[in-house]
């Protein structure tokens, strides 16, 4: 029996890949095909729009559909990030996380998995809501919060107490598209290939010498200049522009906050969450138009808005214009999650709906 297992394996060819090198070689199937692999995630997500009420349970089918296509191109986005480095200069939110990432693998970590629970959350709850009712539904949602709390805390002492700054995610690099080769140069159609070319080229030439302009004195010719307006001036100026975040440290990007009020203002901004989702694990839905968890996480937002508000009036030189463009759009963003508590609790289920 074992001479025949040495012989059989002995037959299987090397060419075979082996387990260790199926993510190597698809690693390299994407850095060398990334537009068609972007038109596949584009399209995958287009089915998240057909799918549901085609069939029975297809509202989880599309969420499961919509959450694997997001995880994908997390991944697709940070491997061809290692591959093809932007030639033109990073946003400051992604030098500012781009940095921490590098120097602290806590911080790399803490901010995967948080960016991972936040795309799969929803498809968690729709399960575990289907399994065990809001009761199992609700006590999901808590250990995520807390879960999401923990790695927002360990982002904000990594950075040294600095305001979480999420955003969006990483930008996908510009992938060079590969050149190529047409069907006339494999099938023997040089010279007709040259013979086009040449006429081409002489038709360009001829076009372009007609642009010039003849010096009376010397007979020599000078090249039209190309049409110039006042908006391709200004255009051109402001690409060149460089702002003071442009040449600023990564780490000075975001400034630390040095006040106590400071810093009990990003603590409760960052642990609002668990604290209305163990107030509506408490009631375990049996009463959704109960005023109060919503006007506790509402409160501790609002709370911690105000804080951080007053912390920069009185810490910050110049006030919010004193403010770096990743602080001002952190602060935009989290004003603009105020309008989201409409669509939650008591409110949803009293006035919106």
């Amino acid at each position: 029996m074992i001479e025949f297992y040495k012989q059989a394996q002995s037959r299987i060819p090397a060419t075979i890949p082996l387990p260790s090198h199926w993510l190597k070689s698809y690693e390299d199937f994407v850095t060398k095909n990334a537009s068609s692999v972007t038109q596949i995630e584009s399209a995958l997500r287009s089915l998240t729009y057909i799918v549901p009420g085609r069939f029975r349970e297809s509202e989880l089918a599309s969420e499961t559909l919509h959450t694997s296509t997001l995880l994908i191109s997390l991944y697709h986005t940070s491997l061809l990030r290692r591959h093809f480095p932007s030639p033109s200069p990073p946003p400051p939110q992604t030098r500012y996380t781009a940095f921490y990432s590098a120097c602290s693998p806590l911080y790399s970590n803490s901010a995967i998995l948080l960016q991972t629970i936040q795309y799969t959350e929803l498809l968690c709850e729709m399960f575990f809501k289907r399994r065990g009712g809001d009761k199992a539904r609700w006590r999901l949602v808590v250990v995520l919060e807390v879960i999401k709390a923990i790695c927002r805390t360990i982002m904000f002492w990594v950075t040294g107490k600095r305001m979480v700054a999420e955003g969006p995610g990483a930008i996908r690099p510009n992938v060079p598209e590969p050149s190529s080769t047409g069907a006339e140069e494999e099938f023997g159609g040089d010279h007709e290939g040259a013979a086009a070319d040449s006429n081409e080229e002489r038709d360009y030439l001829h076009g372009e010498r007609s642009k010039e302009w003849p010096m009376p004195r010397t007979k020599m010719t000078l090249p039209v200049l190309p049409s110039i307006t006042s908006e391709s001036i200004t255009e051109y100026l402001a690409s060149r522009v460089v702002s003071a975040d442009d040449i600023k440290a990564a780490h000075h990007l975001v400034r630390k906050i040095g006040s106590f009020q400071g810093q009990v203002a990003e603590m409760m901004w960052i642990f609002r969450p668990v604290a209305y989702a163990l107030a509506m694990q408490r009631l375990q839905g049996s009463n959704r138009r109960d005023w109060r968890p919503w006007l506790l996480g509402l409160g501790m937002e609002v709370a911690a808005r105000e804080l951080g508000k007053r912390e920069v009036r009185e810490r910050t030189v110049g006030g919010w214009r004193g403010m770096t463009r990743v602080e001002k759009e952190e602060s935009k963003r989290r004003g603009w999650g105020l309008a989201w508590w409409g669509m939650r609790g008591a409110f949803y289920e009293n006035i919106t709906r």
